[in-house]
């Protein structure tokens, strides 16, 4: 047996090692030795950069530079013959991307993996035969965690740190390198204003006075203890060198309302706000014409770097879904100047750190062309991205090419996995693979992102959105189905693909727009129908839904037959085939919820 070299039993080499021996033990039954020594056949982890031992392979020409660029997701694997002996050398350009190297070998003898579980074969492992080097197309490839509640499945506000380790792994078995927190602000007012804010007695946050409202966000756990599971989790994903974006500048929202103590003693200002929404206290925003209010704010993101992150890139959302004065001038005046004041306070501190400039207010509020060129022309190219995900609406109004940034200002990809009222299987797969051919041509295009509001609600878009983060050369669904199945289902591929593309028609006829998922279909369960028949707008919308909707449903007779005589004593084919089901019963209800209003017009 092989034993694997690294140039120290620390850090990202010892994690690596690790990962290595333990794939290999699983597919072989040997676990391998870890060692710093040099004799015998070796995987040698670690660039020549790294590791002394490939630079000296190298300096003495055992094989040809390999160009990998510093401080890349860039990785190799390398074989070579020395005398007797065998070595495999894999590396990269930084940290994460040693373990891609790690994880691209098991793959390539076999392995997959997926959210729930990886599949390993039993086999034996040759060091011979490899000759890889691997470049990502986009440079930030990651995903958005939000704050919803929910099944445990779905929602990651519930998961533990055993299940954010597995997250974590799952990422960078993905060769991902960007993940989001966006489930609120967990202890920072304690930890920033401890003279202040107190920690609650209980397991009741300040903002529980909005009880039973969409504004009640009682935690599962103390806050005490949900900061020691942040500092936990974002340690274990730094050890393995993630990316996680600091919240930066005005971050009083649902999901991180002001505490109801910091109200009281510190009374702040508020600025001007014309919309209902977050329009209690401790959903406004502190007034920061003011220097002091700025500063409290940037505090925030001050003690999360100190305690929790690294300040590496930086996030903000400005004013949101915030509107400031009905005077729509005054009110996109606000918006600049919002960003303006955030930027500035950042720059002070991060010069150069990258900043993400989120979208949702662009995509939410509309924003006309005019107003986005006047915004896109106040940012520094330099240091600033547009973060873009919801590059999957199918409104044509408001989407990245009317927003002065296509070829000319760094910009993000992104894909929503629709609202958190839908666990189902869907995608708005032909407008992704229009809008993300687009963006893998557009040298501006920085990355791919995707922002499931439902973390692991639908097994087919993650694995399409993961694969083409790398390398968008999988755009058309058709075209990724047969690799996914092939992964997957290794035994059984041809059925599985025959099953999945029964179901494709229902799966990817259900999306979100900017008007909400499904149209008005999700947002009227609760059913004041004489609003919706006399609403033209909703009367518009179900129609879009309906045409949308129809062709799919007359297939879903033989896709039931065909699940009907399907084995699901395979975990894997088992759960898929509940979310086909499901996702398909989910269509039939669309269909027939439509038409009562339909019918009722004709």
């Amino acid at each position: 047996m092989f034993r694997i070299n690294i140039p120290e039993d620390a850090g990202i080499f010892r994690i690596a090692a690790l990962e290595f021996a333990a794939y290999t033990e699983r597919m072989t039954g040997v676990r391998p030795e870890i060692t710093t020594d040099f004799d015998g056949d070796l995987v040698v982890l670690g660039s020549e950069s790294e590791n002394p031992f490939t630079a000296q392979l190298l300096l003495d020409k055992k094989f040809p530079f390999l160009g990998i660029r510093s401080g890349s997701d860039d990785y190799f694997l390398k074989s070579l013959r020395e005398g007797n002996r065998t070595l495999l050398l894999l590396g990269g350009g930084r940290p994460r991307a040693l373990l891609y190297a790690v994880y691209a070998f098991f793959e390539q003898n076999g392995c997959a993996y997926f959210w729930d579980g990886d599949i390993v074969p039993r086999s034996e492992l040759s060091l011979l035969g490899y000759d890889l080097t691997c470049s990502p197309r986009f440079e930030y490839r990651g995903i958005r965690y939000f704050a919803h509640r929910g099944l445990h499945r779905f929602q990651a506000e519930q998961w533990t740190l055993d299940d954010w380790k597995k997250e974590i792994d799952w990422i960078l078995k993905k060769r991902l390198n960007l993940f989001m927190l966006r489930i609120g602000l967990d202890d920072l007012f304690q930890k920033a204003f401890p003279d202040i804010v107190p920690y609650p007695e209980d397991n009741i946050p300040p903002e529980k006075q909005f009880e039973r409202s969409f504004n009640d966000r009682t935690h599962f756990w103390s806050l005490l203890e949900r900061g020691k599971l942040r500092k936990a989790l974002l340690n274990y994903a730094f050890e393995r060198d993630l990316l996680h974006p600091e919240d930066t500048g005005t971050m009083s929202h649902w999901y991180s309302r002001t505490p109801k103590e910091f109200l009281d003693k510190k009374n702040p200002p508020f600025i001007p706000q014309f919309s209902q929404g977050y329009g209690e206290p401790s959903g406004l925003v502190w007034d920061i014409r003011q220097d002091e209010w700025l500063e409290n704010y940037f505090k925030l993101t001050e003690t999360h770097i100190r305690e929790y992150g690294r300040g590496e890139i930086f996030h903000t959302i400005g004013l949101a879904e915030r509107e400031v004065s009905e005077d729509k001038r005054v009110n996109h005046l606000w918006k600049l100047y919002a960003y303006r004041r955030i930027i500035g306070r950042l720059r002070k501190s991060y010069p150069d750190a990258p900043l993400l400039i989120a979208s949702w207010d662009f995509c939410n509020n509309k924003w006309s062309d005019a107003e986005m060129k006047e915004l896109i022309a106040s940012f520094d190219p330099r240091n600033t991205i547009v973060f873009d995900y919801t590059s999957d609406s199918d409104t044509e109004e408001f989407w990245f090419m009317n927003w002065s940034i296509y070829r000319k200002f760094p910009w993000i990809f992104g894909i929503f996995e629709a609202y958190e009222p839908c666990t189902e299987l869907c995608g708005n797969y032909d407008t992704i693979k229009r809008r993300l051919s687009l963006a893998a041509d557009d040298p501006f295009c920085k990355g791919m992102v995707i922002w499931p509001e439902n973390a692991h609600g639908d097994t087919l878009l993650y694995e399409f959105f993961a694969a083409n983060a790398w390398t968008p050369e999988y755009v058309d669904i058709a075209d990724f189905l047969p690799v996914f199945c092939s992964k997957r289902y290794p035994e059984r591929t041809a059925e599985m693909l025959n099953l999945w593309n029964a179901f494709l028609p229902a799966i990817r006829c259900g999306y979100w727009t900017n008007n909400g998922y499904g149209g008005v279909i999700w947002a009227h369960l609760n059913g004041n129908w004489k609003n919706v028949l006399y609403n033209e707008n909703d009367i518009g919308q179900i129609k879009i839904i309906n045409d949308r909707v129809q062709g799919c449903i007359a297939p879903l007779t033989e896709a039931f037959r065909i699940l009907s005589e399907t084995d699901l004593s395979d975990p894997f084919i088992c759960r898929d085939a509940i979310d086909m089901a499901r996702s398909a019963a989910s269509r039939m209800f669309q269909y027939g919820y439509v038409q009562l209003p339909l019918r009722r017009l004709s």
